[in-house]
């Protein structure tokens, strides 16, 4: 965890677009701690429904009525509206479409972008 401030234009998380810090694995060591059962080092073994994108597409599929989509559209656009880098504007279309393919082409066509 980084205490030091930055310029605000500065990005203090890794990875990021602009090459920023990334993480000094020599100076992290290896840790211990107490434990139940055997420690053991493996891969994560995902389900069938992990993804990075399930639960906030439920959230705006399922929980969210009209009004709320229509809200979180307009917020949407205005922070698409105020990138300034077109490969951070083409990621940003293309997350939002991996959330809700739906949400992904109506923020397209809202801001004239082409559909991820």
């Amino acid at each position: 965890m980084r205490y030091q401030f930055s310029d605000a234009t500065v990005p203090t998380y890794s990875p990021n677009s602009f090459g920023g810090p990334e993480p000094d694995l020599e100076r992290a060591g290896e840790g211990s701690w107490e434990t139940d059962g055997a420690l053991i080092r493996a891969a994560q073994t995902l389900h069938s429904e992990d993804d990075d994108f399930g639960q906030a597409g439920t959230l705006y599929r399922d929980v969210f009525d009209d009004a709320a989509k229509v809200r979180i559209q307009q917020v949407l656009i205005g922070q698409y509206n105020a990138l300034t880098i077109d490969r951070i504007k083409e990621r940003f279309i293309w997350y939002w479409t991996q959330v809700d393919a739906n949400l992904g082409h109506s923020l397209a066509s809202a801001v004239g972008a082409p559909a991820a």
